[in-house]
């Protein structure tokens, strides 16, 4: 998606109101290449200045970028409390990659909410603003995660107190605005640093972010339940049926294609076979939403299985994605919120799974016990409802994630805007 003229009219708007009352101050995914640190004619003061800051070690890194206005990247390890509220619980160390122009500009804290392998992923404010950037993976994906980490700080208050410390730690080299954006659950990463840590940053850009107000927030059942209109509901439920209806010719190709794809399940086959037709409805509208492209009846089994690995419905289920995608599934069960599967539409087609059903069981192990507590989330809501001035939120108007989207209140300036095909 690429921002037309409003958008970036709003975007200017808002980081020029933002920094007229502040003086800026003259002065996908392959594991990047990465080499040490070597002093030149034109990198010596930022590496420097880089070196200077306490608790990080510096790499530099391959600036894999095609026409953008960087001239230098960097691979930074950053040492993060455990608990930023004792510190005798220990650290660990928070990859950020930074995208370096200069240390005049503005800089976007890229916040992924996820891991993040590369630093090749460039935001819109990012290229609008010739800006530098951070890419900031989460606490507790992929490396910057404790040895023998307790995931109980695993929270969105501790995630938002590193956010904030990074910010403190390399505003000391770039003092220009700053902007914090993400996308998905780096959009709900956005607004809890945004809550928390308010003077961090002058403004906010919000994409496609969930603020659930329930473990499970029946604004989401309602939606899937429209979403496309009539014509659309119904060839999504015939195509869902006739999979059901064929499932002893279906589960064998199923079977083999999980096989062809090296995809393992936690779940039994048969299992994941309803599983991925279940999440079939989320993720077709989450990924593509153009209801020409479903599957009619004229298409063969084999045709109609290919359309679940297609969207890649599977791929949700598999052990490797449930190994990876943990600290997510943790979050959500235990703050955030997550959806689950309403399998009435087809009451008596389904083995594995007669009933309605919470996903907490496909995703959490039997040894784990997680307490779900939205007071979080509500204060965030409700902090945003007062004061979350000079932020914009970007929605897609099929994505099922749009329907828990945070609506700004009359009280502030933000801006909401959905994206309709």
């Amino acid at each position: 998606m690429i921002f037309n003229k409003p958008y970036l009219l709003l975007l200017v708007l808002l980081l020029s109101a933002c920094t007229q009352s502040k003086k800026i101050v003259d002065v996908t995914p392959e594991q990047t290449q990465t080499e040490s640190v070597a002093s030149t004619d034109t990198d010596t003061d930022i590496v420097s200045k880089l070196n200077a800051l306490p608790g990080v070690s510096v790499k530099k890194i391959t600036l894999d970028h095609q026409n953008i206005h960087f001239t230098e990247a960097f691979e930074l390890m950053i040492e993060q409390p455990v608990d930023h509220n004792d510190a005798s619980k220990g650290s660990f160390n928070q990859k950020v990659y930074l995208s370096h122009s200069t240390e005049t500009a503005p800089m976007v804290m890229y916040l992924s909410g996820y891991g993040a392998s590369n630093n090749r992923y460039v935001t819109e404010p990012t290229v609008m603003f010739k800006a530098n950037q951070i890419h900031v993976e989460h606490r507790y994906f992929n490396g910057s995660i404790p040895e023998n980490p307790n995931w109980d700080y695993l929270t969105i208050e501790q995630s938002a107190a590193d956010h904030h410390h990074i910010v403190e730690l390399l505003k000391t080299i770039y003092a220009g605005p700053w902007l914090n954006t993400g996308i998905s659950k780096g959009g709900q990463t956005t607004m809890y640093h945004r809550k928390f840590y308010p003077e961090d940053v002058e403004a906010s850009v919000v994409y496609v972010a969930p603020l659930n107000l329930a473990l499970e927030d029946e604004r989401i059942y309602t939606f899937l339940d429209t979403v496309g209109g009539q014509e659309c509901q119904k060839k999504m439920l015939t195509y869902q049926l006739e999979l059901l209806m064929n499932r002893a010719t279906a589960i064998p190709i199923f079977a083999q294609m999980s096989k062809d794809r090296g995809y393992v399940y936690d779940a039994s086959v048969e299992a994941a076979f309803e599983l991925s037709i279940f999440e079939y409805g989320f993720a077709f509208f989450q990924w593509n939403g153009n209801c020409n492209d479903l599957v009619t009846t004229g298409t063969t089994v084999k045709q109609k299985v290919e359309e679940l690995f297609k969207i890649d419905a599977p791929g949700f289920f598999t052990s490797e994605s449930n190994k990876s995608l943990y600290p997510f599934f943790h979050q959500s069960y235990v703050q955030m919120g997550m959806y689950g599967y309403q399998v009435d539409r087809f009451k008596g087609m389904t083995v594995e799974y007669p009933e309605n059903f919470s996903n907490y069981r496909t995703f959490i192990s039997e040894d784990i016990n997680l307490t779900y507590d939205g007071s979080t989330h509500q204060e965030v809501k409700t902090w945003l409802d007062a004061n979350g001035n000079d932020m914009m939120y970007i929605v897609g108007g099929l994505d099922p994630w749009s329907a828990t989207s945070y609506t700004p209140s009359a009280s502030t300036n933000a801006k909401k805007y959905k994206i309709v095909r």
